[in-house]
């Protein structure tokens, strides 16, 4: 059942919108699910309420429009099967919308008789671009890099270390991640184009502004040390990550939770980023260093899991137990915060860390 009194909500450009159940499975995606039943509007508009963050001019004396740019990738969910989407959003807000149509560029565009009708189009096709993005696999992720030349040794000797002491079910040297991709990881994100990645990047370098220096700026140089471990799930023989713990070095603790929680606050209300990917109240600082689905497989393995594609997709945990019990308070020194990172998935830089859409410096 729904917690009614905190239910679930988005924000949409500076808009919070109620989820109507969030119980309801949305992993499956539904085009009319998006704008029949995932929000509860309230277009009226109250002369107190912060303004839209977008422009709206008039036409003539009897039309308002705005433009705006949508990712191709969500241009289907804007006009549903059909058109079915699109007619009643035109509808319920008697507005015209115009829509590039495939293999076009172009914005999309709202015409209406008033500054009010546009403007409410415009939130609820905000609100379908949205709920489509948050069902896609994230492209992007915010990360403060970790990979200085001392730690990437002292982890290279944790590695070895734990391969010689820690026989354990599952535990292979291919979990380990990569020591020049070692990282705090923020918040994931999906974005599908060009425009998205630079709106996001003045997203980042606004935030830099508002959320990080405002933190920061009494407390520079700031060090992070990596020292300890803690694992994703309950059970220590069944884990898939084992992530390293950080702390400020020589300066007040909470200062990198403040950041992260502000940072995935800033992005979740620009409708980029789910308000906590686990669920908690705080984000989940944290430093992956062995992961299992970094698993190679041996070739027989492999020939065996394409027969089966439920097989691939299954993961091979790990006992962590002995690694735990071992290398507890293991220290693998200090990084210096000097930039925030707005990181590309599965796309490696020449220094072997993962190539950057956008670089904020830290000072």
């Amino acid at each position: 059942m729904s917690d009614i009194l905190r239910p679930q909500v988005k924000w949409i450009e500076g808009r919070c919108y109620r989820v109507n159940d969030p119980a309801v499975d949305t992993t499956t995606f539904h085009e009319h699910d998006l704008y029949e039943n995932d929000m509860t509007y309230n277009d009226t508009i109250d002369e107190d309420e912060e303004e839209d963050d977008f422009e709206v001019v008039k036409v003539d004396n009897s039309r308002y429009s705005t433009k705006f740019h949508v990712s191709k990738h969500y241009l289907g969910s804007i006009i549903g099967k059909k058109g079915a989407i699109r007619m009643r959003l035109e509808r319920d807000t008697k507005t015209d919308i115009k829509i590039p149509r495939q293999g076009q560029d172009g914005d999309v565009a709202i015409f209406g008789p008033t500054a009010q009708n546009v403007k409410a189009a415009r939130r609820r096709i905000n609100m379908i671009v949205v709920s489509s993005r948050m069902k896609q696999k994230y492209t992007h992720f915010i990360s403060i890099p970790m990979n200085h030349t001392d730690v990437q040794k002292r982890f290279e000797e944790f590695k070895e270390s734990v391969m010689r002491e820690c026989p354990g079910r599952g535990l292979d040297s291919s979990l380990f991640i990569q020591p020049s991709k070692l990282h705090l990881t923020i918040g994931v994100m999906c974005l599908m184009d060009n425009e998205e990645r630079l709106f996001v990047s003045k997203l980042l370098t606004e935030a830099k502004e508002k959320i990080i220096m405002p933190i920061l700026r009494d407390h520079l140089p700031l060090k992070i040390r990596l020292k300890g471990l803690s694992y994703m799930n309950d059970d220590p023989s069944q884990i898939d990550v084992l992530y390293g713990l950080v702390q400020e070095e020589g300066g007040p603790q909470g200062l990198i939770q403040q950041i992260a929680d502000g940072l995935v606050q800033y992005f979740n209300k620009a409708g980029f980023m789910k308000d906590n990917e686990y669920d908690l109240e705080n984000v989940k600082l944290h430093v992956t260093l062995i992961n299992s689905k970094y698993r190679v497989r041996s070739e027989s393995a492999s020939l065996e899991n394409s027969e089966s594609k439920s097989t691939r997709q299954q993961r091979e945990s790990f006992d962590g137990r002995d690694v735990l019990q071992k290398f507890a308070d293991y220290d693998f020194g200090t990084v210096e915060l000097t930039a925030v990172h707005l990181s590309q998935r599965h796309t490696m830089g020449p220094d072997g860390y993962y190539q950057p859409t956008c670089v904020v410096p830290v000072h």
